[in-house]
């Protein structure tokens, strides 16, 4: 061998065997990348299946839209329709439901969180508004409980969700003009279904000098703790949001934006105050306050006649009580926006928000959260206050928000006891 050969040769077998060891400790450094990635990180995909557009979830089938997670737990490539992992029994789910919930809401995009079906048993669904543009760095350091193995299947829509509807007080869109859902319109005798206008609140906020009026749909008729025959709606429909004065308030159908007391149908009596949160509440922390029912009840005009029921040409059935919903419950409403409307009962126990109420952010818990029938609109605003009908004539819930895909209700057992009223 050359002199200075041996060297050479010794020192290039020790440089092999550095770059050895440094590519062997990216490997494993990269390993655990991923798998603490897969295991802590909810807003990454790893199955196989499509990803919907991160912004909206458009250009895909419905069936591949949404992600389903299991905090704790690998991804696996499954659809959205049968989330990874086994369901546990409704009890579970429900003693369970704010622990998925605080995992869930770390999205900033969530705003909705409840129970769904899985297979014969139950897991969880959350709704994101997918037009939030989250920035990359919330994406970062949200864990899960190790132990938690309850499935969530995420689904988005790409829209906020919502309460209330401003229309003009003349043109399209109002009872002076003619429209296709005649719910519009004036009618007598009173119907469940119809559009109805709190007056006093419209000139209190200055919606009648800007030339609008907030309308609402007249739910049902209830009997208050006296005996009065009142009608049910949301607070935000005959109360405005709190602002409401108990025994002053004209409440008019269709209503016009003039007062006219021979369209003044009711008299506000009574409503349960909505509670806001702190503008930065959340269900993680722990600092969010919780509504459970948006309702009002207004007492009936002397000589206003009124029928439990619905418009004759609907073809529907009376109501004829009430009763608890069930995931899988198929339904029904009529709504002075978009009339009659069938779906189905997706998620119970839902946690809702935030919503943006006068008062503030407000949160609800408890809810309903229910979808249109082949994927048709279920409902839209000014819908807010009708009853939610199962198609056995039972009423399971009073609607009160929804974001164009999702409705959102209180469970009619929740707004009888806090309003203190029975179905008339």
């Amino acid at each position: 061998m050359l002199p200075g050969c041996q060297n050479f040769a010794a020192t290039r077998s020790d440089f092999r065997s550095k770059v050895s060891r440094v590519q062997l400790g990216l490997r494993r450094i990269t390993s655990q990348v991923v798998k603490y990635s897969k295991t802590h990180n909810p807003f990454f995909d790893y199955t196989e299946a499509p990803k919907p557009n991160s912004c909206s979830g458009k250009n895909m089938p419905k069936s591949q839209q949404g992600t389903t997670s299991q905090p704790g737990r690998k991804k696996s490539a499954v659809p959205k329709s049968a989330p990874a992992g086994n369901g546990v029994a409704l009890d579970e789910a429900r003693d369970r439901l704010m622990e998925g919930a605080r995992y869930a809401f770390q999205d900033s995009r969530v705003r909705s969180f409840g129970i769904t079906s899985h297979g014969t048993q139950f897991a969880y669904r959350a709704v994101r508004n997918s037009a939030i543009i989250t920035p990359e760095s919330t994406m970062v350091g949200t864990t899960a409980p190790e132990a938690f193995e309850i499935p969530i299947s995420y689904v988005d829509t790409p829209a906020e969700v919502t309460h209330l509807v401003k229309v003009p007080q003349s043109g399209p869109g109002t009872p002076t003009v003619g429209s296709q859902v005649p719910e519009q319109a004036r009618v007598r005798p009173l119907v469940s279904g119809l559009q109805i206008e709190n007056y006093d609140d419209d000139v209190r906020t200055g919606a009648i000098n800007q030339g609008t009026m907030v309308v609402g749909t007249l739910g049902c008729f209830v009997n208050l703790a006296d005996g009065t025959v009142a009608a049910l709606s949301n607070n935000h429909v005959v109360a405005g949001e709190n602002r409401g004065v108990i025994g002053s308030d004209h409440i008019q159908q269709p209503g016009t934006g003039v007062l006219d007391l021979a369209d003044t149908i009711a008299i506000l009596s009574s409503f349960i105050a909505l509670q806001p949160s702190p503008v930065n509440a959340s269900v993680v922390a722990g600092s969010v306050v919780f509504n459970q029912v948006d309702g009002g009840v207004a007492a009936l005009s002397a000589g206003v006649p009124f029928n439990q029921g619905f418009l004759q040409n609907r073809a529907l059935s009376v109501p004829s009580g009430v009763d608890a919903a069930n995931v899988g419950d198929k339904v029904f409403k009529v709504g002075r926006t978009t009339g009659l409307t069938y779906g189905e009962v997706k998620d119970i126990a839902t946690i809702v928000g935030p919503i943006t109420y006068s008062p503030g952010p407000c949160w609800f818990e408890q809810s309903l959260t229910i979808e249109g029938d082949n994927g048709t609109m279920f409902s839209n605003r000014g819908d807010s206050g009708y009853i939610i009908v199962r198609t056995d004539g039972k009423i399971v819930g009073l609607l009160y928000a929804g974001n164009g895909t999702q409705s959102y209700a209180c469970p009619i057992d929740l707004v009888f006891s806090a309003l203190g009223c029975t179905f008339h």
